[in-house]
């Protein structure tokens, strides 16, 4: 995985309402980041989370954007400075992806789009892999409706790419059995689905064997690469790799767990 660090270059482009509050940054690279902090609190357990599913989403092959660790330099906050912008916000890395002007929330992008550009979703057939994603990393912050999904217009279309993942481990709990996410926790309610993938897409079982056929070997692969992917993570962000480590493992990898969600998947979807 690569997860470069880099460092702001000026004052903030601009601080985001909303629930986390993340700032957009111009980095070392003359490049435009969004940038999570955590609010100057350590563990930062929460932008572990992040780098964690990041790094998953890729090997399972689900668009993301490009992705880096971020060092803001405080005296950056400038003008932004505010009850949601601290300077002392910054004295931990920061967890950034890609700004990218092309981008669109999904919600969005369908409110504006007509029948013809929805045909133009190179990825749509990813939707049903992203409600499986969710399930095993019990991610109950992508909903009907609230998706966290990004549209992003690319030269042979439209490209759904995952973002926000910061509560997986259901709201950031990996002390506790992951419980099963309920359909209204997942994505799979979202009216896009029956308007992208088909009216009947649960009983496509092509489409719904693309989504679970590999199921087994991409967590394998996840969990061939775990400790390369706990390596990244900053010192200053506190991580007990030591702990968190065999949490991962047996909320994520366990047999019976990697069992339960591919049969929970499809009793979900007998459900939609």
């Amino acid at each position: 995985m690569n997860l470069p660090l880099r460092h702001s270059i000026t004052e903030l482009v601009r601080v985001w309402d909303t629930n986390i509050n993340p700032v957009q940054v111009i980095a070392d690279d003359v490049k435009d980041y969004v940038a999570k902090h955590n609010r100057g609190q350590a563990p930062c357990t929460r932008l572990r989370n992040e780098v964690l599913a990041h790094a998953y989403a890729g090997i399972w092959g689900l668009p993301v954007l490009e992705a880096a660790l971020l060092k803001v330099d405080p005296l950056h906050v400038g003008r932004h400075l505010s009850g949601t912008c601290q300077p002392a916000y910054f004295k931990h890395t920061c967890f950034a992806t890609r700004f990218r002007k092309d981008s669109t929330e999904f919600n969005r992008f369908l409110d504006q789009a007509n029948a013809y550009e929805g045909k133009r979703f190179v990825n749509r057939q990813d939707l049903l892999k992203i409600a499986l994603f969710d399930i095993w990393l019990a991610n109950d912050d992508r909903t009907g409706n609230h998706p966290n999904l990004l549209v992003t217009a690319d030269g042979e279309g439209f490209t759904i790419r995952v973002m926000d993942h910061e509560g997986i481990f259901y709201g950031n709990n990996p002390e506790r059995p992951l419980p099963h996410l309920t359909l209204e926790d997942s994505i799979l309610t979202h009216p896009a689905l029956r308007n992208l993938l088909g009216r009947n897409f649960k009983r496509n079982t092509n489409l719904v064997q693309q989504a679970v056929g590999n199921f087994y070997l991409w967590a394998s692969a996840c969990e061939q690469r775990t400790d390369e992917i706990l390596s990244l993570l900053p010192a200053d962000w506190r991580i007990d790799v030591a702990t968190f480590r065999p949490l991962v493992q047996q909320r994520l990898f366990a047999q019976d767990r990697l069992r339960a969600v591919e049969h929970h998947f499809h009793e979900l979807l007998q459900q939609c």
